[in-house]
């Protein structure tokens, strides 16, 4: 996975490996593809059998893969018909459950803020603010239930800024926070942003490691357009991040 996503901004190795009954994709994207995965080396670094088998399996075009302690009895069914299973899996797909926000999705998003802004993590978005991004926003679903989201609405002067970026504490270290980002990161460039803002009261190492640079303090800060600099509190002492869209 791709560590955990920080708040207000995301099975037992020696387990017997089974594939899910999922159909083969006919070619991973260039990104799988390219992916440098030495079998090799990585049984020599000691990684288990199970885990090489599946991530060998996914690499082939198995969509997904399922390790479940074979000595748990029900194990396999519980895995693939309840929501969160018992074991673990491997998937070659890092954006599944991602799609664009809904009208029907206005009620779980505000669900997940709502902790992150109650204890100040986030500024408070009124129901109304909440429907105008609506169209900005980009959740993570699984099994019917909102379990992420991110936005990243239009500034102007080709900037767009990060924000309501929440994923439910039970999910993270999935992976799903930076499947969230790089989805958002691609809708906020196909329309028309090079840069992509962040402004934080809180350490922003997550989002260094995922090329966002630290500008300085976000008052007053000429990179953003004018419109949103005068909506800047400086008493929040808010820090400005950017990351180039290019």
């Amino acid at each position: 996975g791709g560590g955990e996503v920080p708040a207000g901004v995301g099975g037992h190795p020696d387990a017997a490996a089974t594939a899910a009954p999922a159909p083969a994709s006919p070619a991973l994207p260039p990104a799988q593809r390219d992916l440098d995965f030495d079998l090799e080396k990585w049984a020599a670094a000691g990684a288990a059998l199970p885990l090489l088998a599946a991530c060998a399996a996914c690499r082939a075009g198995v969509k997904r893969a399922h390790l479940v302690d074979a000595a748990g009895d029900g194990g396999l069914l519980l895995e693939l018909y309840s929501r969160d299973g018992v074991g673990s899996m491997v998937s070659t797909d890092l954006y599944e459950g991602m799609r664009p926000a809904e009208p029907r999705d206005l009620g779980p998003i505000a669900e997940l803020l709502r902790p992150l802004e109650e204890g100040g993590f986030l500024v408070r978005r009124s129901a109304a603010r909440l429907a105008a991004d609506l169209p900005h926003f980009t959740v993570w679903e699984r099994e019917g239930r909102v379990l992420g989201c991110v936005a990243a609405p239009p500034l102007g002067d080709g900037v767009a800024e990060l924000g309501a970026f929440a994923v439910h504490p039970a999910y993270r270290r999935l992976g799903k926070g930076d499947g969230l980002l790089e989805c958002v990161e691609a809708a906020a460039a196909a329309a028309g942003a090079h840069t992509l803002v962040l402004l934080t009261t809180r350490t922003a190492d997550w989002f260094a490691q995922r090329g966002f640079r630290h500008v300085g303090p976000a008052a007053g800060n000429a990179l953003l357009p004018e419109a949103r600099r005068a909506q800047v509190d400086p008493g929040r002492n808010s820090q400005l991040y950017a990351k180039s869209l290019a």
